[in-house]
């Protein structure tokens, strides 16, 4: 059956040429879980250089115990969870945080008028594949939210995203207006660097992912993929755990004792889920082989601890007109008994890679039903 599947799929006698994958590199991301999508249905690129509908966003200073700083920007968009390039962005930052800076254990003052008169200026730095390029400088403007010294955030004034930025980096310079004499500074390395999407146009992403249980496709530039230009491909590991149903499949690999208020008891233990993802691609009606795609734990395009996203890169040719995707996901248990303590029964050898589901992802569920881009020209 699943042989018969895959021819349906496009994987047939005949295929000709190379796909043009390559891995996608690392960065770091402060991504939130996936949101809702951007609405470009209708939407035609105005220019190959240009992001589509950037957007207005806020750069948030929150609590996040994985940085040495014990904080980190996050940010909130009005088209979805990215950052993108053109779009036009302010910062809001607490002031107790900009106390706790400049008086060290010293503890806050329960009085918000004096919270009031810490400022902060940011420079924003724009690096472009690594190295910083250009960089703003916006500050505080003396407008704030809260009511309380807990709750009480001071604003800054409103910037724009570089349009060749594909990351930015972030410093603080903080000041009080009651001692001249007072300052503290946040250097870049303190604070995690933060991914732009649509620093690299004519190329462009297109995402494979879910909205809750539902499977979604999006282009994050907006507009079409562009012909003569790179295509990154990236699936994340909850469309892949979505699509296989992770939740039935049987993870247990046997039993091992455990100690408790009331003694010993013997407990079930489960091994861990490892998706292989491929795609093959159409291009105007000629199907290439399946390409894997690679497995990354720091995608720019997921938060930076905890999710996967497979990637890779697809050289969409000059002329070209249409493309044609499917996916096949392979999910296999891996089985590692060191990871626990007194192991008794094995259900499986030491090291073992169990295939446990096997499924292709076409459009609407249904077999040889591919997901189609039409292209754009340059």
């Amino acid at each position: 059956m699943a042989i018969r599947i895959r021819v349906l799929r496009g994987v047939q006698a005949g295929l000709t040429g190379m796909s043009g994958l390559v891995a996608l590199s690392s960065a770091v991301t402060a991504c939130t879980a996936e949101q809702a999508p951007v609405d470009d249905s209708s939407a035609s690129d105005e220019s190959a250089l240009s992001v589509q509908n950037p957007g207005t966003g806020v750069f948030t200073l929150s609590w996040d115990y994985s940085t040495s700083l014990g904080y980190a920007f996050t940010s909130k968009n009005s088209i979805d969870e990215y950052v993108r390039a053109g779009e036009k962005m302010t910062f809001t930052i607490p002031s107790h945080f900009l106390w706790e800076r400049l008086y060290p254990g010293l503890p806050v003052p329960d009085d918000v008028a004096r919270l009031e008169q810490l400022s902060a200026k940011l420079k924003v730095t724009f690096v472009k594949d690594g190295g910083a390029t250009t960089s703003t400088t916006v500050a505080t403007n003396g407008s704030f939210e809260g009511t309380q010294t807990y709750d009480l955030s001071v604003h800054t004034a409103q910037f724009t995203v570089n349009k060749k930025a594909t990351s930015i980096r972030f410093e603080l310079a903080i000041s009080d207006a009651a001692d001249a004499t007072k300052h503290a500074s946040v250097a870049a390395n303190e604070l995690t660097e933060i991914p732009v999407i649509g620093g690299s146009l004519p190329n462009k992403t297109a995402l494979f992912d879910t909205l809750g249980s539902t499977l979604r496709q999006r282009v994050l530039e907006g507009g079409k993929p562009l012909a003569g230009a790179n295509l990154a491909i990236a699936y994340t590991d909850w469309r892949a755990a979505t699509l296989v149903d992770a939740s039935s499949i049987d993870r247990n690999i046997g039993n091992a004792t455990s100690y408790g208020r009331f003694g010993a008891f013997t407990m079930p233990i489960s091994g861990d889920l490892e998706h292989e993802i491929s795609y093959s691609v159409a291009i105007d009606g000629v199907w290439q082989n399946e390409q894997p795609l690679t497995a990354n734990a720091k995608s720019r395009l997921l938060p930076p601890y905890g999710r996967v996203a497979y990637e890779g890169v697809l050289a969409v040719p000059n002329g070209a007109q249409k493309l044609e995707v499917y996916f096949h996901v392979k999910t296999f248990l891996v089985v590692d008994y060191d990871k626990f303590s007194n192991v008794g029964e094995r259900r499986y050898a030491q090291g073992a890679r169990l295939l446990v589901r096997e499924k292709w992802d076409n459009e609407h569920g249904a077999y040889a039903d591919n997901y189609d881009f039409t292209t754009a020209s340059k």
